[in-house]
């Protein structure tokens, strides 16, 4: 069957999503066939997103193309899109939810390479599985991923990535689903198209930052700042004077903190990496801010490992400095106790505690 192109805006797509909403939206059943199409989607989508991550209207993107074909998961019915850095498999039955991710997904993409450019020659496709219930995904994990399934599902938002891989389930309220995938989502960029290791609290940092967001008029524009996922845990872990202290964040992996089971310090790392990226980037130190920025274009050329052995190899005991706290001195300052003074300052105001 040929495909066939037509026009239509993003806000027809999902018009009633907001971040602060209820509203619901009805469940379409599936078609049971599938044609095969190619939609094609306004550049104002990626310019609300470029202007939020700070691009001008030159550096948008251009518009792209979306194909559609049958797919099926265990004799789970689904569908099979194909954007121009995207291959998305679902098996959902939210049919507005399902239209809408193909630009969601292509603006999470523009966000991500307005913080880390692309690699020249870098073009596979990132592969996303949506899955519509728990088991599904479960099952999905325990067959592709074998010796590491306990551990990936015992990730209880229900997402992970691995590789070009992001996985994750349907999750109420939408929001929260969109914003797994947004996470997710830069893990599986950086993995793809980077070969420089980073640092988990940077890792991480950067994937929080991409998870707030809000629609206006149908568009997803990205508000690092005002993530309601990340922000009420930190307000809770400042009233319970339980903050991680800024050595132990940077050395820090999640996967330490996940395997202890302890729901409340996971909650803890995860908001501070999420604040402390936010502060890095807009907290106003422009001495902080550019060297935030000099390592993330390091991080695009490779340059980052060299600098944080130099900085292991200068301070008094190399040995037992962590990676995370050598790449953190190398870029951003050597003083971490008035650094930690002043991120935690920023903390409070972040979330009005």
């Amino acid at each position: 069957m040929r495909a066939r192109r037509i026009d239509r805006p993003v806000s027809a797509a999902y018009s009633g999503l907001t971040m602060r909403s209820n509203h619901s939206i009805s469940r379409l059943a599936v078609p049971r066939a599938v044609r095969s199409l190619v939609r094609r989607w306004p550049a104002s989508l990626l310019l609300a997103v470029a202007s939020a991550a700070g691009c001008s209207s030159a550096d948008r993107g251009p518009e792209f193309e979306v194909s559609e074909q049958p797919w099926s998961y265990r004799q789970a019915s689904g569908i099979h899109l194909t954007t121009d850095h995207f291959e998305l498999f679902t098996t959902i039955h939210d049919a507005e939810l399902r239209d809408y991710l193909p630009g969601f997904l292509e603006a999470c993409f523009q966000q991500y390479s307005a913080l880390l450019p692309l690699p020249a020659g870098s073009e596979r496709r990132l592969k996303t599985y949506l899955f519509a219930t728990q088991r599904q995904w479960m099952n999905f994990t325990r067959e592709r991923f074998p010796s590491r399934s306990d551990l990936l599902t015992s990730v209880q938002v229900g997402g992970y990535a691995s590789g070009d891989l992001c996985v994750t389930r349907y999750i109420q309220p939408r929001t929260y689903t969109l914003s797994v995938i947004a996470h997710e989502g830069l893990h599986q960029y950086f993995g793809t198209h980077f070969e420089q290791r980073l640092p988990a609290w940077l890792n991480e940092g950067l994937a929080t930052y991409c998870e707030g967001f809000d629609v206006r008029a149908g568009r997803p524009v990205f508000s690092p700042k005002n993530n309601t996922f990340r922000r009420n845990p930190l307000r809770q872990t400042l009233a319970a004077n339980a903050l991680l202290p800024l050595s132990e964040l940077l050395a820090t992996s999640p996967g330490k903190v996940i395997v202890q089971s302890q729901s409340r310090l996971t909650r803890a790392y995860y908001a501070q990496a999420w604040a402390l990226v936010v502060f890095l980037q807009h907290g106003g130190n422009e001495r902080f801010t550019s060297g935030f920025r000099q390592m993330l274009d390091d991080v695009a050329t490779g340059q980052l490992g060299q600098r944080a052995r130099a900085a292991r190899i200068s301070s008094g005991s190399p040995t037992r400095l962590s990676f995370g706290e050598a790449v953190f001195r190398a870029y951003i300052t050597e003083d971490l106790a008035a650094f930690e003074q002043q991120y935690r300052n920023y903390m409070t105001e972040l979330v009005g505690f």
